[in-house]
């Protein structure tokens, strides 16, 4: 007995085309779709962020009542937002409250130049533009604050940052000019690296120390700042 059923006719080259054409439109435009409600939700989301507002409000993980800074994730995402970090080196703060490890030195790298503020008994110093500093823990405690200033580089610079704290922090003119003297010496000294200080004074409780590193030529200066 013949089979009258005509056979199957696979469909032509244009038609197979055609089809693919549509299935491709329609999976690019769900893609569009989905893509859009992400980007949509996450406006929203932005929108009603403490990432866009004019003085956001620090939560209890991102910063202490007393105003310190934390450092760790929370705590960095809202200083980098701040543009502002605040640190106490005399008070009885916990290494551990502020985000630290309780012991070992913890390198803070911003994501743009912020302020630093770091308090003493009834007073503070400041600094402004850094994108780098380092904080000591011992004992769960902080015990000393490492700021590179924005003016290290040159001993122009440097020589006119010393100079603007000296009066007040409490060097003289003539251990200026003394460190001004080692400094071209061990700069004359090609090849080996010197490490050159003032002496240590108090401030508000706090001890600071600067230090000049000259090194093939280059010069850094660094504040240590501790109890």
């Amino acid at each position: 007995m013949t089979s009258t059923v005509p056979p199957l006719r696979r469909p032509s080259p244009a038609a197979r085309a055609a089809r693919k054409d549509r299935v491709l439109t329609w999976v690019t435009l769900s893609i569009v779709a989905v893509i859009c409600l992400v980007l949509g939700f996450g406006a929203v989301a932005m929108a009603n962020s403490w990432w866009t507002e004019e003085t956001p409000v620090a939560s209890a993980d991102q910063q202490l009542a007393d105003g310190q800074s934390r450092f760790d994730r929370a705590g960095l995402d809202f200083l980098n937002r701040q543009g502002h970090a605040t640190v106490d080196v005399t008070a009885s703060t916990s290494a551990s409250e502020l985000g630290l490890p309780t012991s070992g030195q913890t390198p803070i790298d911003t994501l743009v130049p912020i302020s630093l503020e770091v308090r003493g008994d009834g007073t503070s110093v400041k600094f402004s533009g850094l994108s780098h500093f380092e904080l000591t823990t011992s004992d769960d405690i902080l015990t000393r604050v490492q700021v590179i200033p924005a003016a290290s580089g040159s001993w122009a610079s440097i020589s006119s940052e010393l100079g603007s704290r000296a009066a007040q922090w409490g060097w003289s003119q003539a251990q200026l000019d003394a460190l001004h003297e080692q400094v071209g010496d061990a700069a004359r000294n090609e090849g080996t690296t010197s490490t050159l200080s003032l002496p240590t004074v108090t401030y508000g409780g706090m001890s600071i120390t600067a230090q000049v590193t000259s090194s093939d030529g280059t010069l850094s200066l660094a504040y240590n700042i501790g109890q």
